[in-house]
């Protein structure tokens, strides 16, 4: 039985999210410049939302016993109220198109599918190998 990696499984999710963030903003070039800077932005706030989210669940799942302190729990609505306003200055001030801000900031969410989804893949054909 293999253990389960969540390093690798940290690398990969980080890696694929950042490919999405890639090719749908060189898709969104056929709706414009705008369009795929939009794309852009979202991932890359999702990106830095997904950073704070791995420190968070680092801090939780410590080996080494320590309380979460109102320091980190002070962090992360620090980290949603940066998010908020980050969200807030694109749109607004920068006037990016939603539906492509959207797009940028699923790719974490579309990365953790295809992880989870590969991951189920292998495993199925693993236990499922029948030479004859």
């Amino acid at each position: 039985m293999r253990s389960f990696d969540p390093e690798a499984s940290e690398r990969r999710l980080r890696r694929t999210s950042w490919l999405l963030v890639l090719v749908l903003s060189l898709a969104g070039l056929l709706w414009g410049a705008r369009f795929a800077a939009a794309v852009l932005a979202g991932g890359a706030l999702s990106a830095l939302n997904m950073e704070g989210l791995v420190l968070l669940v680092h801090l939780l799942t410590s080996t080494t016993p320590r309380k979460a302190s109102w320091l980190a729990v002070l962090g992360v609505a620090v980290r949603y109220l940066l998010l908020g306003v980050g969200l807030f200055v694109i749109v607004t001030v920068c006037r990016a198109n939603v539906l492509a801000l959207s797009l940028g900031l699923s790719a974490p969410v579309v990365a953790v599918f295809l992880e989870w989804g590969l991951d189920t893949m292998r495993e199925f054909h693993r236990h499922n190998d029948i030479d004859t």
